[in-house]
């Protein structure tokens, strides 16, 4: 079985600051627990049964409570909102012997949560990693999505140089994982015109505790959808994707995936003074934006 996190302590740690950030959500959620054929799904949910549901799935190296801290209170207000903390992430999620990088079937398992919710059709949002899953599904399981945003990612052309590209941002500073270096890493990937760190400490000292504790092998098993023009075409009115400006003009692979939007008539926008925690650094604006496309 995957072991998610390096320690016991480590992951009480982050457990703990998990409830901490749920306090700040400022709307009511409940959290339920999802039993799959993969493991224990955990799932924060918000807003009225009645409205249309929506799937949130976070990137790599965090959890839900981190990743929708300032999106939850607005996108509940128009959504039936599940977020989810995907298995082997940092979260309360627990996955069991049969989710490994060989058997795990990450389409089955959104199958699963879905009708274990008792939800057939719904939209998706995702962000980073969540975002490649949410197009993954999207264009494999075309009728049972309205449509999904893909925040800052989704299409992929090469999946082991895009995770070379991440991690090369984050050097030298995540070799020598002290709180001063961690925080130095992580301001690689957001604007400097952004100061969500200085209003929001609360995320980076959450991250920082995990980046010490995940083990990050524990996600292997989440393979992207290498990018396939044809099929990506099928569902272009269903995919929007929103994407930091600051990544576009200081990552080659960000000017290649805007090239690839243009080229496939995709509909996209770039958010000004933002990078890749575009959802936080500019929250009101990407709240506006996913909910003017899901409900358009």
């Amino acid at each position: 079985m995957v072991k998610v996190f390096k320690s016991n302590k480590g992951k009480e740690q982050v457990l703990k600051s998990y409830d901490q950030l749920l306090t700040l959500w400022d709307t009511h959620i409940k959290e339920v627990d999802l039993v799959t054929k993969y493991g224990t799904t955990h799932c924060i949910i918000g807003g009225n049964t009645k409205n249309p549901p929506l799937l949130m799935f976070h990137g790599v190296g965090d959890n839900s409570a981190v990743m929708w801290l300032l999106n939850m209170k607005e996108l509940s207000r128009h959504f039936y909102c599940i977020a989810v903390d995907t298995l082997g992430g940092p979260g309360k999620s627990v996955p069991n012997e049969d989710f490994s990088t060989k058997d795990f079937d990450q389409i089955g398992w959104i199958n699963e949560i879905a009708a274990i919710l008792k939800i057939s059709n719904f939209n998706i949002v995702g962000v980073s990693n969540g975002a490649s899953i949410a197009y993954r599904y999207a264009v494999n399981e075309c009728s049972k999505v309205n449509k999904v945003v893909c925040v800052e990612g989704g299409i992929i052309t090469s999946p082991i140089k895009s995770m070379i590209i991440t991690l090369l941002l984050l050097f030298p500073e995540i070799l020598i994982p002290t709180k001063k270096n961690l925080i130095k890493s992580m301001s690689k990937l957001v604007s400097p015109k952004s100061n969500i760190f200085m209003k929001h400490p609360e995320v980076i000292e959450h991250m920082v505790q995990v980046i010490k504790v995940h083990n990050n092998r524990a996600m292997f098993g989440y393979k992207p959808e290498k990018y396939n023009k044809e099929k990506a075409q099928r569902v272009k009115e269903k995919l929007y994707f929103i994407i930091g400006d600051y990544m576009v003009a200081t990552t080659k692979s960000r000017k290649e995936f805007v090239e690839i939007l243009n080229d496939g008539g995709f509909k996209y926008d770039i958010i000004p003074n933002a990078g890749h925690a575009v959802n936080h650094e500019q929250a009101e604006i990407v709240n506006n934006k996913i909910v003017h496309f899901l409900l358009s």
